[in-house]
């Protein structure tokens, strides 16, 4: 991992290397996936890594597919629904505001957090489980 992925080690730059880049474990603040459903963390850290490059590539159409629809999305001026792909393209400047791609780029994969509702990056900014077929997919978007 490269210090600039790494929001601690940026932060923390001139005291040291980057923990991560030592091998040791991330301090997460909340119950991670892999202490929620063990066998859940690899599928879900490897859809957060497919996320990651889309954001960083502004694949539109790739996020889209990554979606479950009806979308949920709670903005400041209240709930609205994304019925299906080309929806959610059309207004993805709305969903993945610069807060909500900073909340995708900065989570660290074994920080995921995990309960009944899901899978949560960031403080709540996307959500997103794992469908019947095995597949994850976004199930929410609250846009700060």
């Amino acid at each position: 991992m490269k210090p600039s992925s790494c929001v601690l080690c940026a932060s923390l730059l001139l005291l040291g290397p980057c923990p991560a880049q030592q091998g040791s474990t991330p301090r997460c603040h909340n119950s991670t996936v892999a202490e929620f459903a063990p066998g859940l963390a690899p599928r879900a850290e490897a859809f957060l890594a497919t996320l990651v490059k889309s954001v960083k590539a502004g694949d539109k159409a790739r996020i889209a597919g990554m979606v479950q629809y009806p979308l949920s999305v709670y903005t400041g001026r209240g709930h609205r629904l994304i019925r299906n792909g080309s929806e959610f393209v059309a207004a993805y400047g709305q969903l993945f505001t610069l807060g909500v791609q900073k909340a995708v780029l900065e989570q660290v994969p074994e920080c995921l957090f995990a309960n009944y509702q899901g899978v949560m990056i960031g403080h709540g900014e996307v959500w997103f489980e794992e469908q019947r077929d095995g597949s994850m997919k976004i199930k929410t978007i609250n846009v700060p």
